[in-house]
């Protein structure tokens, strides 16, 4: 994964699987670091910012395999 790829989410809990439905499964890697204190990741965890391809939604994921969400490039 890098800064500029396209990824397809696709929900693996209740949360993830709403969001996939209201914001669209097609979402764009913006910034890829390591977590933050007082993020819902562990310190130094590797994680991207991602948006939506129309740039209405973001969020944030693990990149070593988040709870609430499966990605593939596209």
């Amino acid at each position: 994964m890098k800064v500029g790829d396209i990824l397809i989410l696709s929900g693996k809990t209740k949360h993830g699987k709403n969001r996939v439905r209201e914001q669209g499964e097609h979402w764009k890697v913006l910034k890829i670091k390591g977590a933050l204190p007082h993020c819902r990741f562990p310190v130094g965890t590797s994680i991207a910012e991602i948006e939506t391809i129309d740039g209405k939604h973001w969020r944030i994921i693990s990149i070593n395999g988040d709870n609430d969400f499966d990605f593939e490039p596209r």
